[in-house]
């Protein structure tokens, strides 16, 4: 099996707000300007700069934050065309592909939430657990690869996948 490794607990929002103001600082800057010109505390920009590293839009290197080719291509594309570049990344990530497989091995194309995030537990200590479980949730609704009813408390296939 695939190494599920946890997300991080950050918005799409504060994903791309860094990406943009990399793109503006040129595609590259050091991590400590970031924080200072967002204002943000190092341990608060860490996740974000994880998550945009694990979704493939940039790279860390010698403590510069660099944006990828999809990063720009993030960035520089419409709601749209940002939520099929999410989408793709996201089929990617090893937490993704078991989730969905789940998914699509279901008869109904759902798992109850208390029952995913089990096996969660399986994979990483629980903290990390209900961090990924809350990410998954949210990565996965904005780009429309994923569901959630909270009435039931079911996570659910958005649509059945084209594959």
């Amino acid at each position: 099996m695939d190494d599920v490794a946890p997300l991080p607990d950050v918005e799409i929002g504060e994903i791309i707000g860094m990406l943009e103001y990399l793109k503006e600082e040129g595609g590259k800057t050091d991590i400590y300007e970031i924080a200072d010109d967002l204002n943000l505390e190092i341990d608060d920009l860490v996740p974000i700069i994880k998550a945009a590293e694990l979704l493939g839009f940039a790279n860390v290197e010698n403590g510069d934050l660099i944006l990828t080719k999809l990063g720009e291509e993030i960035v520089n594309g419409d709601e749209n065309k940002r939520k099929i570049l999410f989408k793709e990344s996201l089929k990617k990530l090893p937490v993704f592909k078991k989730v969905l497989n789940i998914l699509l091995s279901s008869q109904e194309h759902f798992i109850d939430k208390h029952e995913l995030l089990s096996m969660l537990k399986q994979e990483m200590p629980e903290d990390e657990a209900n961090t990924t479980l809350r990410s998954l949730i949210n990565f996965g609704r904005y780009a429309e690869l994923i569901g959630y009813n909270p009435e039931d408390k079911e996570i659910y296939l958005d649509k059945i996948m084209e594959e």
